[in-house]
């Protein structure tokens, strides 16, 4: 679905440097290219499950993130449909002092339920 997507695009360089990575995130945080100053990756998606990221993603995330703010990803989206995992990881981004929160909002994809999906966007500080 998403390299179909990716194809519809005009213009084709962009079809170089666009990548679906469907991996497990802790799988992906101990790979250092992904995170660290020789990471090719300018956004990071991470959909956790309600219990939020894994203790090595966030460490990746924020203690093993590229000390320079040129390398690295500059921009981490995250869903989540578990707030107080959110709220949790999203202190330990903020407090690392690697990342600010640009946008966040919650969304109610599941009338008569009481969860929200919580969609942020954090850039690089």
């Amino acid at each position: 679905c998403f390299n179909d997507s990716v194809s519809k695009f005009n213009d084709l360089s962009f079809h170089d440097r666009v990548k679906y990575i469907p991996k497990n995130a802790t799988d992906m945080a101990q790979q250092k290219s992904v995170f660290g100053d020789k990471s090719l990756n300018e956004i990071i998606v991470v959909d956790p499950p309600r219990k939020g990221l894994d203790d090595a993603v966030r460490k990746a995330l924020t203690d093993d993130l590229a000390s320079s703010i040129k390398d690295g990803p500059q921009l981490l989206v995250y869903v989540s449909c578990g707030f107080n995992a959110f709220e949790r990881d999203c202190n330990v981004l903020l407090e690392s002092g690697k990342w600010a929160i640009d946008h966040a909002e919650g969304h109610l994809l599941f009338p008569g339920s009481d969860a929200i999906e919580t969609l942020a966007f954090f850039v690089r500080k």
